[in-house]
């Protein structure tokens, strides 16, 4: 299907609009440009200088990206063809340039260090000798940023075959546009051990490293904005490379234990609600500075969540707070908050604290909390250095669901 592109009598009559317009301007494009996404694009972005074609985003033009990225379809091969297709279908499709993706020969890469390994993946750190790509739409022409900091994700079991479900995960990171969420900038293959690997941008180390190192700098105010420093690494890309969902009929889990909802771990589908109940916890682990269960035998803790436990330390939590975590926690999923709940429950809480609203529940709370936890500073905060490996749970449903917790069995 052909992009829907104004008419050069249309860009005659709008090329010399600023972005201010005027209400006979305004009244004039309503009129001019009849197709709803074109509109919203120009009122938006204005005018690509090169092609003047409405812009997707601010300073970024898919019509002249997509024609570059065509033109040089020829000039490289991951030589795997499901691969090779992505890309060129995401850069196709790229609105602005955090969903740009490449695939990036090995060799431009240098310094690189392993970093860390989980369960399905290893991560290494490097150097992208060349860096990532950015529109310069004044010049009509591409540009790269230089020497850049990356990860380098290797996929376990990737080099076999790269399956179109962990294409689809992949797309869902370079879609999310949120400065929020590390920025994917292709795939690249190690030739030695053929393995396909993520290129992502770099952060300072995962969220139990910062807090093993800062917890004790961290106030409450900090811990209720904790979203100023906390970024996502990964989105949905707890599974090996080569398992395809429609193959995964035993009901194979992947994650990491502590965080799993109950429900999933008894069988069910994964839902908003379960990742309601995995930001409780991440909530918690904020505020105590201690891993979720890390006095509990790893062997018995399945069976154990499923029976209703939950974290406990004798570290202080303000009520209000420790509430909205309880919420999250709940056996049943109908019954934890939403995102948007969640959200201004949070922020009615950090707003009370950051304005010193002294007058406030949580507030007084927070004060309290403050001084018992100066008495349990040193026992309460032992610190845990050992991270939780990523745990492959093999909960096999035989002829029905589980009815109850005591149908569940250890494996």
């Amino acid at each position: 299907m052909d992009e829907v592109k104004l008419s050069d009598d249309v860009i005659e009559q709008i090329k010399y609009f600023s972005h201010f317009l005027t209400e006979e301007q305004e009244s004039l494009i309503d009129k001019l440009i009849l197709d709803k996404e074109l509109k919203t694009r120009y009122k938006e972005y204005g005018l690509c200088e090169t092609c003047k074609q409405p812009m997707t985003d601010k300073y970024y033009c898919r019509s002249c990206n997509s024609k570059h990225y065509r033109q040089n379809f020829k000039n490289w091969t991951s030589r795997n063809h499901d691969v090779d297709e992505f890309i060129q279908k995401a850069q196709l499709k790229a609105k602005n340039f955090r969903e740009i993706i490449e695939w990036i020969e090995y060799d431009k890469f240098e310094d690189i260090d392993y970093l860390a390994k989980g369960g399905f993946g290893t991560t290494y750190k490097a150097i992208w000798k060349d860096g990532f790509m950015d529109w310069n739409y004044r010049k009509g022409q591409m540009k790269r940023n230089g020497k850049t900091r990356v990860a380098l994700k290797w996929l376990h079991n990737s080099s076999q075959e790269i399956t179109a479900d962990i294409l689809k995960e992949v797309e869902s990171t370079i879609l999310v546009s949120n400065s929020w969420v590390a920025r994917c900038f292709g795939i690249t293959k190690n030739p030695k051990t053929n393995n396909f690997m993520m290129v992502m941008q770099l952060k300072k180390g995962s969220l139990r490293q910062h807090l093993s190192n800062n917890f004790f700098s961290l106030d409450w105010k900090k811990k209720f904005n904790f979203d100023e420093y906390v970024y996502i690494t990964d989105l949905g890309l707890c599974q090996p490379a080569n398992v395809k969902t429609s193959q995964d009929s035993n009901k194979v889990i992947y994650g990491v234990l502590p965080y799993i909802a109950p429900e999933v771990l008894r069988g069910k589908e994964y839902t908003q609600a379960s990742d309601i109940y995995g930001f409780g916890i991440i909530a918690y682990e904020i505020c105590t500075g201690l891993l979720p269960y890390h006095d509990v035998d790893e062997n018995l803790l399945k069976l154990r969540i499923c029976n209703g436990l939950r974290p406990k330390s004798n570290y202080k939590i303000p009520q209000l707070l420790f509430n909205i975590i309880n919420q999250c926690w709940d056996t049943d999923p109908l019954k934890r908050p939403k995102a948007d709940e969640l959200l201004r429950s949070i922020w009615d809480l950090y707003h009370a604290i950051d304005y010193n609203k002294t007058d406030s529940a949580i507030y007084k709370q927070v004060i309290e909390a403050n001084e018992a936890n100066k008495i349990n500073k040193k026992s309460s905060l032992t610190r845990i250095q050992n991270l939780y490996e990523l745990i492959l749970l093999n909960l096999i449903l035989k002829m029905k669901t589980f009815d109850t917790f005591e149908d569940l069995q250890l494996s």
